[in-house]
């Protein structure tokens, strides 16, 4: 597995998680992936040529990839205040699903032939120039910083941001595609993850019990937490990359 993963910049880092990059050279792959409270602008590449991209949604549930030989898939993986911001639109049409672009969005064609380092930059300037031409609104980029908490409970960051736990559900709703207590629930299994890695079958803080804990890893996942933990054959991506997904 070749896997590259890059961070942005201060000045996009409200609005970009990371750019990333996974080459695969030796043979077909077959992986599955679990929600981890983003979305992503894939770029499909073979032998330099960028011939698909696309969106794909916030995921609520395990979904499968194939990956075949001699295929780099190249993607922005983004936390919610992009889809205002950087997109312009609701994102709650395209949750567990994708969404084709045309192959030249964000000009992306023209630097096909560039290395995933001069690419990412070039990406990086011109989300940055994007962003000098919004007006941003902080409570709302406030809420939707404070959200990937994995500590917080619905009525804490209500409380927090100063916003009706109500209009808070409807915006996430409507945005988005599902309430603001499914996704912190994404968000506290995903920072299970780690310990998971480490052969740590029941975290130590936010859930209830173990068995709360094999429940919603069950919800999220369809796996049982050892099932994750060994993650036989790699098949479970984010748990054979060195980094967070």
């Amino acid at each position: 597995m070749n896997y590259v993963e890059i961070s942005p910049t201060n000045e996009i880092s409200s609005f970009v998680k990371c750019f990333w990059k996974y080459e695969n050279k030796d043979k077909d792959a077959q992986y599955t992936i679990f929600p981890n409270g983003y979305f992503e602008l894939f770029m499909i590449f073979e032998q330099q040529h960028l011939f698909s991209v696309f969106l794909s949604g916030l995921r609520t549930k395990p979904f499968e990839v194939f990956i075949p030989k001699g295929i780099i898939v190249s993607a922005i993986r983004f936390p919610l205040s992009a889809s205002e911001y950087l997109f312009e639109q609701e994102i709650c049409s395209i949750r567990d699903t994708t969404m084709p672009l045309d192959s030249n969005f964000w000009g992306l064609k023209k630097w096909e032939n560039l290395s995933f380092e001069d690419r990412t930059k070039e990406i990086s300037e011109k989300i940055s120039h994007m962003l000098s031409e919004k007006e941003i609104d902080r409570k709302k980029l406030s809420l939707l910083q404070t959200v990937y908490s994995p500590d917080l409970t619905v009525k804490e960051i209500a409380e927090k941001i100063l916003w009706d736990r109500r209009k808070i559900n409807r915006y996430f709703n409507h945005q988005f595609g599902l309430s603001l207590k499914t996704f912190l629930n994404i968000i506290r299994l995903r920072n299970s993850f780690e310990a998971l890695k480490k052969g740590t079958l029941y975290p130590d803080s936010n859930y209830y019990d173990q068995s709360h804990y094999i429940k919603e890893v069950k919800k999220y996942t369809g796996e049982l937490p050892k099932d994750l933990s060994k993650n036989e054959c790699d098949r479970f991506l984010q748990f054979s990359v060195n980094k967070k997904s």
